[in-house]
């Protein structure tokens, strides 16, 4: 039993980040779905998108916090949605 290395492209790599980054797919959906180890696909991530600067870190940070608060921000606004058609419901005489 040899331990095998399996080569990838540069362009099967920046596929599977995609699929992490921009589709917001969990990291063990995409390896599965693409025949390649979950240590694997978190490595290349990390690459990926490992800042090259203390200044670019930080924007790096403020872009995650950025996109937290605007989930948080709609799941916010669609429960004081919710929560206004129950009162409404709730008022009728």
């Amino acid at each position: 039993m040899g331990n095998r290395s399996v080569r990838y492209d540069d362009e099967f790599k920046d596929h599977a980040v995609k699929m992490v980054v921009e589709q917001e797919r969990t990291i063990s959906a995409v390896a599965s779905d693409l025949g390649v180890s979950q240590p694997t696909i978190r490595r290349w991530v990390q690459q990926a998108t490992k800042p090259e600067s203390s200044k670019d870190k930080r924007i790096a940070e403020l872009e995650t916090e950025n996109k937290k608060l605007k989930r948080q921000l709609a799941n916010t606004k669609e429960t004081v949605d919710i929560l206004k058609k129950s009162v409404a419901i709730f008022i009728k005489p």
